[in-house]
């Protein structure tokens, strides 16, 4: 049998290394960032975190702000191109697509909690500082945003979605369900059953975007609310 040369060997030792190491320095970085936010959290919280030097850390990661842009390429790949995927294959009908996205959500908040946590702090932290990272949070959120509208656009075009509101607050309405969802389940994880917890955002948000019967308006005055 013939030998994988010593290099070779090397080489995949080291870039196991590399690959260990930088995990350990993204999972340190992102509870810390969530616990602490990222101006309060420093480098050499993360460096003794991860049970690593500073210097290590300045090897891998030059700024605190490139591991922060690191974390927020995972995002991007979690919440927009696997969302997008997802919800692009979803159908027949437009409403499929929205509850693909709604479970999407949820798959990724039950998996990664994390990492959907910092986004929404993030957004919160960096809104108004006019830098990179603003921008390219709000380039992740401006994806999903797009996405939703996509849906209810859609949705309306097919006879599937109410058309008496705007699409712009519909979208904004589903993003505000959507992010107040992951806080509580962060928030409250032994409180709220999660598969309960979904299914209700997506009874109540079907029951406010689906095109009502024609007579909805009539029971609504019956009943003495106003829409």
């Amino acid at each position: 049998m013939a030998k994988i040369p010593t290099k070779a060997v090397r080489a995949s030792t080291k870039r196991e290394q590399r690959d260990a190491s930088t995990e350990k320095i993204l999972a340190s970085a992102l509870k810390l960032f969530v616990s602490k936010g990222y101006r309060s959290a420093t480098v050499d919280d993360i460096a003794s975190a991860c049970e690593l030097t500073k210097g290590a850390v300045y090897f891998y990661f030059p700024t605190k702000a490139t591991i922060l842009l690191a974390l927020l390429d995972v995002i991007e790949d979690v919440m927009v191109r696997k969302m997008m995927a997802r919800v692009a294959q979803a159908g027949p009908f437009v409403a499929d697509k929205l509850i693909a996205f709604l479970y999407s959500g949820a798959g990724m908040g039950n998996e990664k909690p994390g990492l959907i946590l910092l986004f929404i702090l993030m957004l919160l932290e960096f809104n108004g500082a006019e830098d990179e990272i603003e921008a390219r949070v709000k380039s992740i959120y401006h994806q999903i945003c797009m996405s939703v509208e996509e849906v209810v656009h859609r949705g309306k075009l097919a006879g599937e979605f109410r058309t008496d509101l705007a699409t712009h607050e519909i979208a904004a309405t589903v993003m505000a369900m959507y992010n107040g969802t992951f806080m509580e389940w962060y928030c409250r994880p032994n409180y709220l059953q999660g598969r309960e917890l979904v299914r209700s955002v997506r009874e109540i948000t079907l029951t406010g975007i689906l095109k009502q019967p024609a007579d909805s308006k009539l029971k609504c005055n019956t009943l003495g609310i106003n829409e």
